[in-house]
């Protein structure tokens, strides 16, 4: 329990420093916000009481201080866009990107460890070699391309999911059954654009894990002694490999969710990736910094979770 206070204390400063940081770029990046409200009509006078009203006048760190204050109040400020409250904006876009950040975490785990404990295991097989060629070419595919390429195929040409979207307009009122459905149908192709390189790169590491520990001597006399190929996999070599895994998963996490921002963008999935993106575009700063912190809260948390499975693995861990 100390452990977890303290790996949440720790987390504090971290988000602040991501937060301050994020702040910065984006204040210094080109563009202003108030030129959305440009008119022939609007005077210069008028765009810096503008500016004054939206404290874009004030020194960014002072800029800061405010938005951070407000944070500390449960405030995320509203929408320069359309004025709504930016934490109902984002808690309503919240569930479309745990959907998609979730499900292809969990996908990814279950297809990344009998395909490394298996390609492992038989090295230098067919098996192997074709999981080998696949590691590297998912790992080499932009994923952004892929999923440009997977609408092409899957969509233009066969016609068998949807391009874009999260649930068809004609079916809000239907049964959950009939909706859950159809948000699969609309959840496969931006779900497998994320598998492909996760997979790819999860499955590469165990592999080398898996070889790495059936190398080791432990393994080896266990051999000599008798024991099963089936105990010896699976008591001692998944367990051993798996804490490299859970490192790299940890370090993974912040690609896996900035990469489904991208996806969600690409697919028009309504998540908060979607929204981060178009807040760019238009410079409209309390959303994109609440997605930011958003974001980095989602990503302290899946480390944090990381660190728990350690101590669940290796009770060695939990007593250091």
């Amino acid at each position: 329990m100390n452990y977890f206070l303290k790996r949440v204390l720790y987390a504090i400063p971290m988000i602040i420093g991501i937060t301050l940081l994020s702040f910065i770029i984006m204040q210094v990046a080109p563009g202003d916000p108030t030129m959305m409200f440009t008119d022939p009509n609007v005077s210069l006078e008028d765009m810096q009481q503008v500016k004054a009203n939206l404290g874009l006048d004030k020194p960014i760190i002072v800029q800061y201080g405010y938005w951070l204050s407000n944070i500390f109040q449960g405030n995320l400020g509203y929408s320069y866009k359309s004025g709504k409250p930016v934490f109902d904006i984002l808690l309503d876009r919240l569930p479309a990107t745990l959907i998609l950040s979730i499900s292809s975490l969990f996908l990814i785990l279950i297809i990344t460890f009998p395909l490394g404990l298996i390609s492992g295991y038989k090295k230098g097989s067919f098996f192997d070699d074709f999981v080998t060629i696949f590691s590297f070419f998912g790992m080499a595919i932009p994923t952004f391309w892929l999923g440009l390429m997977f609408i092409l195929l899957f969509s233009l040409q066969l016609n068998l999911f949807p391009t874009s979207g999260f649930l068809d307009h004609s079916l809000t009122n239907a049964g959950l059954f009939t909706k859950a459905l159809n948000i699969s149908k609309h959840l496969f192709l931006p779900l497998l654009t994320i598998m492909v390189g996760g997979i790819a790169s999860l499955t590469r590491y165990y592999r080398f894990g898996i070889i790495s520990i059936l190398n080791q001597e432990y393994i080896k006399s266990a051999t000599a002694r008798g024991l099963s190929e089936k105990r010896i996999l699976f008591k001692h070599a998944f367990k051993n490999a798996a804490l490299p895994i859970i490192t790299i998963l940890g370090l993974s996490l912040p690609g896996l969710i900035s990469g489904s921002f991208i996806i969600e963008f690409i697919f028009s999935w309504p998540g908060m990736g979607q929204v981060g993106v178009e807040a760019v575009f238009s410079r409209d700063y309390p959303i994109l910094m609440g997605a930011i912190l958003f974001s980095s809260v989602l990503i302290i948390l899946g480390n944090l979770l990381a660190d728990v499975a350690y101590t669940l693995v290796d009770p060695r861990i939990r007593k250091s």
